[in-house]
C-alpha cells in the first residue's frame, strides 16, 4: 500500500512544487549551480594545471573548508528546504487534497513517514546535487568533516520534513491559521500604493526573499574574493550591481504578478507615469535596501554611489520588462539573461556610468510606452 500512496504524493506534491518553482530553481542553478561546479579563471597564464583546478573550485572548496562558507551552504539547504515545507504544508490544507487525511491515516506513523521521505527526497534533488558534489570535491581535497557531515544534515532535514507532513495528516491541521492571520503585528503600519508588494513577501514570500538576498551575499562574496585586488574599481563595483540585479529576478516577477492580480485597480487613480515610476523607485529601494546601503557604506561614497543608482536601475529595467512581455516566464528570462550578458560586457568596457543613464532611460521608456496596456 505504501508505492501507491508514494505515486499519489509524487503526481500531487512533487509534481507541482516543480511547476509553482520553475524560475526560481533556474535562476539558482544560473547564479549558483554553475559557479558552484566550476568557475572558469580569467588569466590562466601564471598558474599550474593543480592551481587552475583548485581556484576553478575556490567556491564549492570554501563551503567545506572555511567557517563561511559553511554557514552559507548549510543555511542555503536549510532555505530550500524551508521553501519546500512551507509549500507542501500550504498544499495540504487545499480542499482538493482532503482526501489525503483518509487514505494515508491507513498506513502506520512508520510506513506514511517512509513515504514523505521518499517525496522530500525528490523535491530537495536540487540541494542533494549540490551537497554530494561538495562530499566529492572535499573528499578530493582531504577534507573531511564538513563532507562527512553534509549527508547527515540533509538526511536529518528530509525526515524532519517528512514527520512534519506526516503530523499535519494525522492532526487533522487542514484548518490551522495561515501565515497572513498570524502576521498581526504589521497591521498598524502604515501601506502606502507601493509597499503593499513588501507586504505580501513579509506574510507569504519570506523564503524567495531570504534565498534572493542569500543570492546576493554569494554573489558579493565570491566576486570580492575572486577580484582581491581591484576593490576599487568602479567595473568591479558595477559586475557586483549587475549579479544582485539578476538575483531579483523573481521577486521582480512575483511583484508583477501581484500587480496584475491585486492591484488593478490602481490603473484608475489618477497618478502621472512619473508618479508610478516613482513608487516602482520606491518599492525597489526597499527591496534592495541591504545591498544599496552596503554599495555606500563597502567603498568610497562616489563610486559606491554609481555602484548603488546602476543596481537600482537595471533592477528597474528588469521589471518594467514585464510590462511589454506579459507574465510569460520563458521569453522574460531569456531576455534577462542576454541583457546581463550585455550589459557585463558594457560595464567590463568602463562605460559604467553611461549604463546607468541608459537602463534608466529605458526602464522608464518601457513604463511610459506599456504600462496602461496590460
Amino acid at each position: 500500500m505504501k508505492k501507491p500512496v508514494t505515486r499519489v504524493l509524487f503526481k500531487i506534491i512533487a509534481n507541482g512544487f516543480y511547476r509553482e518553482n520553475t524560475g526560481l530553481l533556474l535562476s539558482l542553478f544560473v547564479l549558483i549551480f554553475i559557479n558552484f561546479f566550476y568557475t572558469n579563471v580569467l588569466n590562466q597564464t601564471h598558474l599550474t594545471p593543480e592551481q587552475l583546478i583548485q581556484t576553478a573550485l575556490k567556491l564549492v572548496i570554501s563551503t567545506v573548508s572555511e567557517p563561511l562558507g559553511v554557514v552559507i551552504l548549510f543555511n542555503l539547504f536549510f532555505l530550500y528546504s524551508l521553501k519546500s515545507r512551507r509549500y507542501v504544508a500550504r498544499r495540504l490544507k487545499g480542499v482538493d487534497v482532503q482526501f489525503l487525511f483518509y487514505s494515508t491515516n491507513a498506513l502506520s506513523f512508520k510506513q506514511q513517514v517512509q513515504s514523505w521521505s521518499i517525496v522530500q527526497l525528490v523535491l530537495s534533488l536540487p540541494i542533494i546535487i549540490l551537497g554530494l558534489y561538495a562530499v566529492l570535491v572535499g573528499l578530493i581535497f582531504d577534507y573531511w568533516l564538513i563532507p562527512l557531515t553534509i549527508p547527515v544534515y540533509l538526511l536529518i532535514l528530509i525526515v524532519a520534513n517528512a514527520s512534519y507532513y506526516t503530523q499535519i495528516l494525522n492532526n487533522n491541521l487542514i484548518e490551522t491559521p495561515s501565515g497572513v492571520a498570524k502576521a498581526g503585528w504589521i497591521k498598524g503600519w502604515p501601506k502606502p500604493l507601493f509597499s503593499l508588494f513588501l507586504y505580501e513577501v513579509i506574510t507569504k514570500k519570506r523564503a524567495a526573499y531570504a534565498i534572493t538576498k542569500l543570492v546576493s551575499l554569494v554573489s558579493i562574496t565570491l566576486i570580492f574574493n575572486v577580484f582581491s585586488d581591484s576593490r576599487s574599481d568602479l567595473r568591479l563595483l558595477g559586475i557586483i550591481s549587475l549579479c544582485i540585479a539578476l538575483a531579483h529576478i523573481i521577486l521582480l516577477y512575483q511583484s508583477r504578478e501581484f500587480e496584475l492580480f491585486y492591484l488593478r485597480f490602481a490603473r484608475n487613480f489618477p497618478h502621472s507615469q512619473w508618479q508610478v515610476y516613482g513608487q516602482q523607485v520606491a518599492l525597489c529601494s526597499l527591496l534592495l535596501l541591504p545591498e544599496l546601503v552596503w554599495f555606500l557604506v563597502a567603498s568610497e561614497f562616489s563610486t559606491g554611489l554609481i555602484g548603488a543608482c546602476l543596481l537600482l536601475s537595471v533592477t528597474l529595467l528588469f521589471r518594467n520588462l514585464l510590462y511589454w512581455l506579459g507574465q510569460r516566464m520563458t521569453y522574460y528570462l531569456r531576455l534577462v539573461f542576454g541583457l546581463f550578458i550585455f550589459f557585463l560586457l558594457t560595464n567590463l568596457f568602463g562605460f559604467t556610468a553611461l549604463l546607468v543613464v541608459g537602463t534608466a532611460v529605458a526602464a522608464w521608456s518601457l513604463l511610459y510606452c506599456y504600462h496602461d496596456k496590460y
